[in-house]
C-alpha cells in the first residue's frame, strides 16, 4: 500500500462524484412506460344443467333424463378441458333433453289420468 496516495499499487485513486451545491438543482423529469397487453377474450361459465337432468330423470320421463345427464357430464368435461364452443353445444343438447323429459312426464300423466278415469267411470 502507498502511504502517500491510500490506494494500493496499480490502482488508480478512487473518485467521488460531487454533490450539487445549495440553491443548485437538477432537472427530475417522470418517465411512464406502458407495456403492450394482449387482449384476453371473456368467457363466461357456460351452464352445464346437471340439476335439471337429475330433477328430471327423477321426477319426469326417466330414460330421456338419462341421455340428459350424460350431455350434461360431456358438457363438464367440455369445460374443464377448454373447449368453450363444445361444453355450449352439449349445454344446450342437456337443456332440450331436459325439457323433452319434462313434456314425455307431463305427457304420460295425462294419458294416465285419462286411463284411469275411463276405467273408473266404465264401472
Amino acid at each position: 500500500m502507498d502511504p502517500k496516495q491510500g490506494n494500493q499499487p496499480g490502482y488508480p485513486q478512487q473518485r467521488y462524484a460531487v454533490q450539487p451545491q445549495q440553491g443548485y438543482s437538477y432537472n427530475h423529469s417522470t418517465v411512464i412506460v406502458t407495456q403492450p397487453v394482449a387482449a384476453v377474450p371473456v368467457v363466461h361459465s357456460v351452464p352445464d344443467n346437471m340439476g335439471l337432468a337429475i330433477f328430471t330423470t327423477l321426477c319426469c320421463c326417466w330414460p330421456i333424463g338419462l341421455f340428459a345427464i350424460m350431455k350434461a357430464s360431456e358438457s363438464r368435461t367440455a369445460l374443464a378441458s377448454g373447449d368453450f364452443q363444445r361444453a355450449q353445444t352439449l349445454s344446450q343438447d342437456s337443456r332440450r333433453l331436459s325439457l323433452f323429459s319434462i313434456a314425455g312426464g307431463c305427457v304420460s300423466i295425462v294419458i294416465v289420468i285419462i286411463v284411469v278415469v275411463t276405467m273408473v267411470t266404465s264401472n
